[in-house]
């Protein structure tokens, strides 16, 4: 009679047990498509938007004539002619709080316009789709090594940068500023910019 009760006793238990819990199937993580850039403006195929300290210069690809889109202009004459190279804005955004005090911005793929008191004050170009299609006159792109760049234009580290691997080509008030991804010769730049933007310093 006990051996029974022993038995019916484990019985109980193994029946009180709770069933393993089944392990959900790993899912797939995959990350959202990148959208191609555009570049699809009525002048495309006509114009090329070269990087400048003072502005942005469009260059007709058959003359080589180039006219300057000057910091200060008004932020409606800079998104008009941006958008005739690069295609309609994909998105419009404010920042109150930029250390250069409160700021606009029009994105237009990698190239982004930056306004202050509705004027354009400056643009940064980020290693995005579309970065492809900016350069400076002296080829400087998003992608050159340190050392291709140092062999057109002198490079000037900024030494105890906040922002990283930060440099300067050139030296004075209209200077391009950039990112290096790393240090070393084979680093490639990562980010290019000019005039104010909303940095943090």
């Amino acid at each position: 009679m006990r051996n029974m009760t022993a038995l019916a006793m484990v019985a109980l238990l193994a029946a009180c047990k709770p069933a393993p819990e089944k392990t959900p199937a790993a899912t797939e993580v995959t990350a959202p498509p990148v959208p191609a850039a555009k570049a699809d403006g009525p002048a495309a195929a006509t114009t090329a938007v070269s990087l400048d300290g003072e502005g942005l210069r469009f260059i007709d690809k058959s003359s080589g004539k180039a006219s300057l889109l000057a910091f200060g202009v008004p932020r409606a004459q800079a998104e008009t002619a941006l958008a005739n190279v690069a295609g309609k804005a994909d998105d419009r955004s404010t920042n109150d709080e930029c250390g250069a005090g409160p700021m606009q911005f029009t994105r237009y793929d990698a190239m982004t316009l930056n306004y202050q008191d509705d004027k354009f004050v400056g643009w940064f170009l980020g290693n995005e789709p579309g970065a492809a299609a900016y350069s400076t006159v002296s080829g400087i792109a998003i992608g050159t090594t340190r050392a291709k760049a140092g062999e057109s234009v002198s490079i000037i580290d900024v030494e105890d940068s906040t922002l990283g691997e930060e440099f300067s080509i050139g030296t004075g008030e209209n200077v391009v500023g950039g990112m290096f991804a790393a240090p070393g010769d084979a680093a490639k730049i990562d980010a290019l910019f000019a005039g104010v933007n909303c940095f943090f310093r």
